[in-house]
């Protein structure tokens, strides 16, 4: 697989959540991919999935909960199979209409053409606080 290759394929993934198209977001994730989303319990998606059913109702429990407003990348670089993402997102939960900014990263592994593992790394305790509705 060509270097550019594994940058193309996150940039797809990336253009699919902007645009809210599950369906691509799915059509570029390996069988068998590892989903990461650091955060509280208090958040729905938060923890590790694998496989194609549990990340689909992941995938679904963030757009069932999310508005994304803004979701801007702002570099991308990687060697090989590894890509690197930082991205300012503007998102509010719909639960409690609370606004989420934040600068984030995002490792993304890509193999035989497709997102083996995608890992965020995120200010867990600002998401904690946009999803808790006690107060």
């Amino acid at each position: 697989m060509a270097e550019s290759e594994p940058k193309e394929v996150v940039r797809q993934f990336l253009a699919a959540i902007k645009g809210g198209d599950g369906q691509t977001m799915m059509g570029l994730l390996a069988d068998d991919a590892v989903v990461v989303l650091p955060g509280s319990f208090k958040v729905a998606w938060a923890g590790r999935w694998q496989g194609r059913e549990p990340i689909k109702q992941c995938f679904h429990a963030i757009g069932a909960l999310l508005d994304i407003r803004d979701h801007t990348v702002n570099l991308m670089f990687g060697e090989g199979e590894h890509v690197m993402v930082l991205i300012d997102e503007t998102s509010a939960a719909k639960n409690t209409g609370r606004l989420l900014h934040q600068e984030t990263a995002w490792y993304f592994r890509v193999s035989k053409g497709a997102i083996a593992h995608w890992q965020a790394y995120e200010d867990t305790e600002q998401i904690a606080w946009v999803w808790d509705d006690s107060g």
